[in-house]
């Protein structure tokens, strides 16, 4: 068994174990060539390991006009190539309806994943899948120590359990935490909505400052002008002392 599973301490009563097929995605999912391609090639099985609903574990279900949390899917995909996990995450999330806990594996490797649900407002019927959040790659047998701090704060007893929507918030927290770790490091997760929310947008801006450096980074080595050398150096010094300062609020 995964650590993540003796970590989560679902209810026996919870577990299904059942196999879903890739067809079902392909008829089920608007999937592009290249999705399809990645689905055939990099996903071995998919299975829906886990469903938390009242019947399985006695949590309220939470449902308003624009969501519907009266069930929770915990899917495990084993992968065959694990360079395209982040998209077919996002595939996997965008295809089912439920709030899923998304656990990706190959080899020793472990990736957790999750996305609120919600109606969309353009289409009837349809459910939007928003603020997806996707680990880098752990190391399940040895991870590191604030993958194994993520790790043990998945554990369902540690969750809100005053609805189902509540419950799946908090591993949803709990992966926002994990990568706000990955720069400061120290794994912590904020209890109150608003410091929530502040840290859900200084992240997105620590993720935008890394992504300009980098481009600049690129940028410089294929530079010959020595001037223009110069300007992209500063430039680059200067996102650093930002994303230090943004890191620093996390």
């Amino acid at each position: 068994m995964l650590q993540v599973y003796e970590h989560l301490a679902l209810p026996e009563a919870a577990y299904l174990g059942k196999r879903v097929y890739k067809k079902l995605f392909f008829e089920n999912a608007e999937l592009s060539a290249a999705d399809r391609r990645a689905f055939t090639d990099d996903v071995e099985t998919v299975t829906w390991q886990y469903t938390l609903k009242p019947s399985t574990l006695p949590v309220s279900v939470y449902q308003d006009d624009e969501r519907d949390y009266s069930e929770l899917a915990v899917i495990e995909v084993e992968l065959r190539d694990a360079k395209r996990a982040q998209r077919l995450a996002e595939i996997i999330h965008r295809a089912i309806p439920y709030p899923l806990l998304l656990i990706l594996m190959q080899s020793n490797g472990l990736v957790v994943s999750t996305a609120h649900k919600r109606a969309s407002r353009a289409e009837r019927g349809a459910v939007v899948a928003e603020e997806i959040q996707t680990t880098a790659w752990m190391d399940h047998e040895a991870p590191e120590a604030i993958e194994q701090a993520f790790l043990q704060s998945l554990t369902l007893r540690q969750q809100p359990q005053s609805h189902y929507y509540a419950l799946y918030d908090g591993w949803h927290q709990r992966l926002l935490a994990l990568a706000c770790a990955r720069l400061n490091g120290t794994f912590r997760v904020p209890s109150r909505p608003e410091q929530q929310k502040q840290r859900r947008e200084t992240l997105t801006e620590c993720h935008r400052l890394e992504g300009e450096i980098s481009r600049l980074r690129a940028e410089i080595k294929k530079e010959t002008r020595f001037n223009r050398q110069v300007e992209v150096n500063t430039r680059i010094k200067q996102l650093e002392q930002q994303l230090q300062l943004a890191t620093a609020g996390l």
